[in-house]
Protein backbone atom coordinates (compact mmCIF):
# COMPACT_ATOMS: atom_id res chain seq x y z
CA UNK A 1 0.00 0.00 0.00
CA UNK A 2 1.38 3.56 -0.47
CA UNK A 3 0.02 6.69 0.43
CA UNK A 4 1.75 10.07 0.44
CA UNK A 5 4.72 8.69 -0.64
CA UNK A 6 5.07 5.84 2.19
CA UNK A 7 4.80 2.43 1.29
CA UNK A 8 3.25 0.04 3.70
CA UNK A 9 3.84 -3.83 4.46
CA UNK A 10 0.95 -5.93 5.07
CA UNK A 11 0.48 -9.03 7.34
CA UNK A 12 -1.86 -11.27 8.42
CA UNK A 13 -1.66 -12.82 12.00
CA UNK A 14 -3.70 -16.31 12.52
CA UNK A 15 -3.57 -15.96 16.31
CA UNK A 16 -4.95 -12.90 16.56
CA UNK A 17 -7.01 -12.69 13.28
CA UNK A 18 -6.17 -9.12 11.91
CA UNK A 19 -4.24 -8.08 9.01
CA UNK A 20 -1.51 -5.67 10.12
CA UNK A 21 0.82 -3.14 8.70
CA UNK A 22 4.09 -1.55 8.58
CA UNK A 23 5.90 1.34 7.12
CA UNK A 24 8.69 0.14 5.67
CA UNK A 25 10.57 3.03 3.42
CA UNK A 26 11.53 5.17 6.68
CA UNK A 27 14.78 4.98 8.43
CA UNK A 28 14.84 3.48 11.93
CA UNK A 29 14.42 4.13 14.67
CA UNK A 30 10.91 5.32 13.52
CA UNK A 31 8.37 2.58 13.39
CA UNK A 32 4.92 2.88 12.19
CA UNK A 33 2.30 0.01 12.76
CA UNK A 34 -1.40 -0.26 12.12
CA UNK A 35 -3.80 -2.78 12.46
CA UNK A 36 -7.28 -3.58 10.99
CA UNK A 37 -9.61 -6.95 11.04
CA UNK A 38 -10.13 -6.37 6.88
CA UNK A 39 -8.57 -4.44 4.06
CA UNK A 40 -10.36 -1.59 4.07
CA UNK A 41 -10.27 -0.78 7.41
CA UNK A 42 -6.82 -1.50 6.89
CA UNK A 43 -6.15 1.52 4.24
CA UNK A 44 -8.03 3.65 6.23
CA UNK A 45 -5.69 2.80 9.53
CA UNK A 46 -2.66 3.35 7.10
CA UNK A 47 -3.71 6.84 5.66
CA UNK A 48 -4.35 8.31 9.70
CA UNK A 49 -1.36 6.28 10.90
CA UNK A 50 0.41 8.62 8.37
CA UNK A 51 -1.79 11.35 8.42
CA UNK A 52 -0.76 11.37 12.59
CA UNK A 53 2.56 10.60 12.18
CA UNK A 54 2.82 14.07 9.76
CA UNK A 55 1.01 16.12 12.59
CA UNK A 56 2.70 15.31 15.34
CA UNK A 57 5.96 16.23 13.69
CA UNK A 58 4.67 19.26 12.57
CA UNK A 59 3.62 20.17 16.11
CA UNK A 60 7.13 18.73 17.69
CA UNK A 61 8.64 20.89 15.18
CA UNK A 62 10.45 18.02 13.97
CA UNK A 63 11.11 17.64 10.01
CA UNK A 64 9.46 13.83 8.75
CA UNK A 65 11.31 11.39 7.48
CA UNK A 66 10.97 11.19 3.96
CA UNK A 67 9.99 8.25 2.15
CA UNK A 68 12.91 6.19 0.46
CA UNK A 69 11.58 4.12 -2.69
CA UNK A 70 14.41 1.25 -2.45
CA UNK A 71 14.06 0.52 -5.69
CA UNK A 72 15.06 1.24 -9.29
CA UNK A 73 14.69 -0.43 -12.62
CA UNK A 74 18.19 -2.02 -13.88
CA UNK A 75 18.22 -3.01 -17.50
CA UNK A 76 20.84 -5.79 -18.76
CA UNK A 77 20.71 -8.27 -21.53
CA UNK A 78 18.89 -11.54 -21.49
CA UNK A 79 22.25 -13.60 -21.63
CA UNK A 80 23.38 -11.52 -18.61
CA UNK A 81 20.47 -11.87 -16.54
CA UNK A 82 20.46 -15.36 -16.98
CA UNK A 83 23.70 -15.92 -16.05
CA UNK A 84 22.73 -13.71 -12.87
CA UNK A 85 20.12 -15.73 -12.06
CA UNK A 86 22.28 -19.03 -12.56
CA UNK A 87 24.96 -17.27 -10.16
CA UNK A 88 22.48 -16.07 -7.07
CA UNK A 89 20.88 -19.81 -7.48
CA UNK A 90 24.43 -21.45 -6.75
CA UNK A 91 24.85 -19.33 -3.78
CA UNK A 92 21.91 -19.65 -2.33
CA UNK A 93 20.73 -15.63 -2.62
CA UNK A 94 18.38 -13.69 -4.30
CA UNK A 95 19.23 -11.23 -7.41
CA UNK A 96 18.23 -8.42 -5.32
CA UNK A 97 20.72 -8.91 -2.54
CA UNK A 98 23.45 -9.98 -5.06
CA UNK A 99 23.68 -6.59 -6.82
CA UNK A 100 23.16 -4.50 -3.52
CA UNK A 101 26.33 -6.47 -2.24
CA UNK A 102 27.64 -5.40 -5.61
CA UNK A 103 27.16 -1.89 -4.89
CA UNK A 104 28.48 -1.68 -1.88
CA UNK A 105 31.81 -3.28 -2.97
CA UNK A 106 31.85 -0.83 -5.82
CA UNK A 107 31.13 2.18 -3.54
CA UNK A 108 33.66 1.06 -0.86
CA UNK A 109 36.18 0.56 -3.85
CA UNK A 110 36.22 4.04 -5.11
CA UNK A 111 37.36 5.87 -2.07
Amino acid sequence: MNYKKYEAAVHYSEDDQIFWGEVVNISSPTTILFEAENAKDLEREFHQSIDAYLDICQQKGKEPKKPMSGKFLLRINPQKHAKLSARVLSENTSINQWVSEAIDERLESTH
